[in-house]
């Protein structure tokens, strides 16, 4: 079975088969994820957020709940036995769902890494252990800080490093499965370049100058005008209602095809430089323009924007390989785990009832937190 190498605080190993032994609460292929685990981390579960904040920890809430119900008493004299038994009920499922799918989870990351030949050496571990304490909140540095934020947490040194293999280990996965990914291949990048030639390239642009009428005969007037020798500066002001160009002289720099309507622009890039044309009919009025100049479109080689195509390839394919690895990861592992009862959980138990929620892999914060 894949576990059979792995190293987990949490999991121990177990026959191989369908069963949840009597000391467990999971059985995730050849592993069980032990009662002592289960009871070690709902501790720990119940104590973290307060561990940060230095308060005193709630009552764990497990059954028959009498700490707990004393504490809800204590705290709040109104309720009833019965109330205060319900409220222990529900915080307990919430800490069994949190709590399962953490170790759940955890172990599959562990038998991922193992069937796909990752290993973290224990060099690794201890260099990132070390370095989490430096900048860790609350502040681990010292080993009084330690040992005050462990006492305080339920959690060993030994649960802190295992906890930091398995998030190398779920760093190396997903690293393996983006080098993969980012293998483009020549006929990949000849395709892409031939179907995006237009959003690679920069279109042809034109530097017009324009005078836009709301009447033909105003237009007919400007295009005598503009024959006879007066200039767009000097009639823009006067005669036209296009309010991009009327204030500077009907000058319009760097028009791209689509800047203006269709009948517009279509007239303007069959122009030819120099020339007066118009009136152009249109819904909004009538113009009349001469193109001054023309910057032809660009279209870069291939060779040139090799690099960048394979970028935006790779760039691609890690993504779509990111999120296959997610659905991928919970399909393999769901069907080959089995929760015993009272421990059935979603998502990761494989003998769950199916929710809406089943799909996803993220742990509920608490104990699960790194």
């Amino acid at each position: 079975m894949a576990f059979c190498a792995a190293i987990a605080t949490a999991a121990i190993l177990g026959a191989c088969g369908s069963g949840v032994p009597g000391n467990a609460v999971a059985q995730v292929g050849g592993a069980t994820v032990t009662k002592a685990a289960f009871d070690h981390w709902i501790l720990v579960a119940n104590d973290s957020a307060t561990a940060v904040t230095d308060s005193t920890p709630p009552a764990l809430p497990v059954p028959p709940y009498t700490a707990c119900i004393a504490a809800n008493r204590a705290a709040t004299p109104t309720e009833t036995v019965a109330e205060a038994k319900t409220t222990c009920a529900a915080s307990y499922q919430s800490l069994v769902t949190e709590v399962v799918n953490f170790l759940v989870q955890e172990d599959w990351v562990q038998g991922e890494a193992y069937d796909r030949g990752i290993k973290v050496t224990p060099a690794q571990v201890e260099k990132a252990y070390e370095a989490q304490r430096k900048i860790s909140t609350p502040p681990l540095k010292t080993t009084k800080e330690l040992d005050t934020f462990l006492a305080a947490a339920g959690e060993t040194v030994a649960d802190l490093k295992w906890r930091t293999l398995v998030s190398l280990e779920a760093d190396d996965i997903s690293l393996k499965v983006e080098k993969q990914a980012e293998k483009v291949t020549t006929a990949q990048i000849d395709s892409y370049y031939k179907s995006h030639l237009g959003s690679l390239g920069t279109p042809e642009t034109r530097d017009v100058h324009l005078i836009e009428t709301a009447s033909a005969a105003t237009a007919a007037t400007v295009k005598g005008l503009l024959a006879s020798g007066s200039t767009y500066a000097q009639l823009a002001s006067k005669y036209s209602i296009d309010p991009t160009t009327k204030n500077v002289g009907g000058a319009l720099s760097g028009l791209r095809p689509d800047q203006e309507s269709a009948v517009v622009s279509d007239a303007i890039f069959a122009a030819k430089v120099g020339v007066l044309t118009g009136p152009i009919k249109t819904a909004f009025g009538y113009y009349i323009f001469t193109v001054d100049s023309i910057t032809p479109a660009k279209v870069p080689s291939l060779k040139a924007d090799t690099a960048t195509i394979r970028m935006t390839i790779a760039s691609a394919q890690e993504s779509k390989a990111t999120s296959a690895l997610e659905t991928e990861f919970v399909k393999k592992w769901t069907p080959r785990t089995t929760c015993a009862s009272g421990y059935i959980v979603a998502p990761s138990c494989g003998n769950a009832p199916k929710t809406s929620t089943s799909s996803s892999t993220t742990p509920a914060t608490g104990a699960t937190s790194g």
